[in-house]
């Protein structure tokens, strides 16, 4: 057992690494003067990377016989998780002005409000599982490290536009699909060895759910509530 929250760190540090390498050329690189970056970005960036130090940290103080470090730490989630939901939404509202700022076709602007909406509602979902099930270590860290899988998105599909070339339609599909064969092999592992299964199983829908939902941007149904989505929240 001791061994799994020493592969869980491992993993969510390969995740960090992914992150870092797709955000690089947009935003580490510019250090310091960032440019387009406002303070949003930077506090936005600054709670997700604690989060994801914190994803990393927390079972290795279990691995580590730490239980009760690891119990005081965790009370930072608290705190920590409703301010990374805000600060998602407040991401994607910062981003849809900027779209029509610049002129972005409003087709083209809405669509990216899938990325935006799912972003924060998955890992609300997530994080609230998590904290609910706190007292029962088994899904807990199943719904904590689904919280560090929604990362895998943003931060490797940036890294295949920057690297390759490769549009943002391609890239989000891709980094779905990887997110998906993740979780998957995870479910599939705890269903073999008659773990829990339930929480992975959960995180593997609300994913495929956010997955169909990108595969729709296009359509008109998507494009009419995207439009009544930001006329009734982003205004």
């Amino acid at each position: 057992m001791q061994r799994v929250y020493l592969n869980t760190s491992i993993f969510i540090f390969l995740i960090l690494i992914g992150v870092q390498w797709g955000f690089y050329q947009t935003y580490t690189s510019q250090f310091p003067h960032f440019k387009n970056a406002t303070p949003l970005i930077h506090v936005h960036g600054a709670l997700l990377m604690t989060w994801m130090l914190l994803l990393i940290a927390q079972p290795l103080l279990i691995q580590t016989g730490r239980a009760k470090l690891h119990r005081t730490i965790g009370k930072v989630s608290w705190v920590l998780g409703p301010l990374i939901v805000i600060s998602l939404f407040l991401i994607g509202r910062g981003g849809y002005f900027r779209g029509i700022a610049a002129n972005v076709p409003e087709h083209e602007n809405l669509t990216f409000i899938v990325l935006d909406m799912r972003g924060f509602l998955s890992f609300a979902i997530f994080w609230s599982l998590a904290m609910i099930t706190r007292k029962r270590p088994d899904s807990h860290m199943r719904y904590m490290i689904a919280t560090g899988i929604l990362a895998i998105g943003p931060g490797v599909g940036r890294g295949l536009g920057s690297a390759f070339g490769m549009s943002l339609g391609d890239a989000i599909t891709i980094t779905d699909a990887l997110d998906l064969v993740i979780v998957g092999v995870l479910l599939g592992v705890d269903v073999y060895r008659k773990k829990n299964y339930k929480p992975f199983l959960t995180v593997f829908l609300v994913l495929l759910a956010g997955s169909v939902l990108w595969q729709l941007r296009d359509t008109a149904l998507w494009q009419s509530f995207a439009k009544n989505y930001a006329a009734l929240l982003y205004y």
